[in-house]
């Protein structure tokens, strides 16, 4: 299956604290062959095997990083954290264009390398990909809704190709599994246009979301983010750790991620070049279901004793008041 499908995450945490709180991360456009298994759906490939895959949540280690304090201590140098809000997405390119479609009203489809864009207000905004699907070399679905929407404004981009390039687009139902000139059932075609026509546009790239916080027993706080598309140009899936006291919850560099299939497992990140090793794990309880629930077991520096870490719930939907952060560059 070509990977502009779905570049879900390699490694997948199968945590329902990921899928129920933080939800679906969605997938991303890109161009490779071979053959991929979503977590939420069935298996496509280049062959013409005919499938749909679903976008996957996961917590996955992150290079990105550094030390509190303002200054971050890199392995090649030094580098100055800022002010941020960590949900704030990082900037995004269209890479390769595949193909612009417009519809009757002239708002674009974009097709690129990195992502579905839709245009609004003289804007790409780039959309939550939730799924993806490809019969042969040349058919494909992306499942989409607007980032802050329900489920219930997705739609389906159909793409046909000639090579790399778009020959048809269209829009269609997203319950609908059928590919171009499968099916007419609630169909609209749209007008290719040159892409150049969508060349200098300014790109607003989908947000990241909490994936969980948690405060520690010696005041601190950690928080965990992921983008809510995955991020194509990273091995990991972009996870972010951010820790420290309230006034300053720096972004970390993470060093080591370790998980089992049954859900436990570490992630290792700095603390002024010191390793913090952060447990989590699945749990059982009443009504949990067959996976349990998702805990953070506790925090321990390296040559310290462990700490305590208390999950919040239900997980915050945007950056907890009261609480400072620096990010990277």
């Amino acid at each position: 299956m070509s990977n502009r499908v779905c570049c879900v995450f390699v490694k997948l945490i199968v945590f329902s604290v990921l899928v129920i709180l933080l939800g679906a991360t969605g997938c991303s456009s890109g161009r490779a062959s071979g053959s991929t298994t979503g977590s939420t759906g069935g298996t496509t490939n280049a062959a013409g095997v005919t499938g749909i895959t679903g976008g996957t949540a996961g917590m996955i280690g992150s290079p990105g990083g550094g030390d509190a304090g303002g200054v971050v201590v890199e392995a090649g140098g030094m580098a100055t954290e800022s002010a941020c809000d960590p949900l704030m997405p990082k900037p995004i390119t269209l890479g390769a264009v595949v193909g612009v479609g417009q519809d009757a009203a002239g708002t674009l489809y974009v097709d690129a390398e990195n992502g579905i864009f839709v245009s609004e207000s003289g804007e790409l905004i780039r959309q939550y990909v939730t799924g993806a699907g490809q019969s042969g070399s040349n058919e494909f679905i992306f499942t989409f809704e607007s980032p802050g929407s329900d489920a219930s404004s997705a739609r389906n981009l159909l793409v046909e190709t000639q090579g790399s390039t778009a020959s048809a687009m269209a829009l269609g139902p997203a319950g609908s599994r059928a590919f171009l000139g499968q099916s007419d059932a609630g169909v609209v075609l749209l007008t290719l246009v040159d892409p150049a026509t969508v060349s200098g546009m300014t790109l607003v790239n989908t947000p990241n979301l909490i994936s969980y916080v948690g405060d520690v027993a010696n005041g601190d706080v950690v928080l965990a983010t992921v983008p809510m598309n995955s991020d194509s140009t990273s091995s990991d899936g972009g996870l972010s750790i951010f820790y420290g006291p309230p006034s300053d919850v720096a972004q970390r560099t993470i060093t080591a991620f370790e998980e089992s299939m049954s859900g436990n497992g570490t992630v290792t990140f700095l603390v002024d070049g010191t390793p913090y090793v952060l447990a989590f794990g699945m749990v059982g309880a009443p009504d949990a279901g067959t996976f349990g629930v998702f805990t953070l077991e506790g925090l321990t520096p390296q040559g310290g004793a462990q700490m305590a870490v208390t999950l919040r719930s239900p997980t915050p939907t945007a950056a907890p008041a009261g609480l400072s952060f620096t990010c990277l560059p």
